[in-house]
C-alpha cells in the first residue's frame, strides 16, 4: 500500500478516460464508418486503452498521477474529437467518436493537472 492515496475522483476521472478510449475504438464498428476512419479510431482507441489503463494501474499503486500515460491519453482524445472532422464520416460516427474524445480528453486533462499539481 502507498504512503498516499489518490482521491476516489481522480481513480473514476482515470477510469473514465480509459474506458471512454474503447468506447471510442468501438464506435466505428458499431456504426459503420468507412474502413479508412474504423482503422484509424480502433487502433488508437486500444493505444489509449493501454495508456489509460497504465495510467489507473500507476496511480492505484502509487497513490500519485504519472504523468507519461496521462498525457498521452489525453491526446488521444483530441485526436477522437478531430479524426471525425478530418475523414468527413456520417453523423453516427461523429458524434460518437467525439462525445468519447471529450471524456478522454476532459478527464485525461484533469489527470494531468492533478499530477503536476502534486495531488
Amino acid at each position: 500500500m502507498s504512503q498516499t492515496s489518490a482521491s476516489r475522483f481522480l481513480i473514476a476521472a482515470t477510469v473514465i478516460a480509459a474506458a471512454s478510449c474503447l468506447a471510442a475504438g468501438v464506435t466505428p464498428l458499431v456504426t459503420g464508418a468507412s474502413r479508412a476512419f474504423t482503422g484509424s479510431i480502433t487502433t488508437s482507441g486500444l493505444l489509449g486503452v493501454v495508456f489509460g489503463a497504465r495510467s489507473v494501474q500507476l496511480l492505484r499503486a502509487d497513490g500519485v498521477v504519472s504523468l507519461p500515460p496521462a498525457v498521452l491519453t489525453t491526446i488521444f482524445g483530441g485526436w477522437f474529437m478531430l479524426a471525425p472532422l478530418l475523414y468527413e464520416v456520417g453523423f453516427l460516427p461523429t458524434a460518437g467518436t467525439q462525445l468519447a474524445g471529450t471524456l478522454v480528453a476532459t478527464f485525461g486533462f484533469y489527470a494531468v493537472v492533478a499530477g503536476l499539481d502534486g495531488e
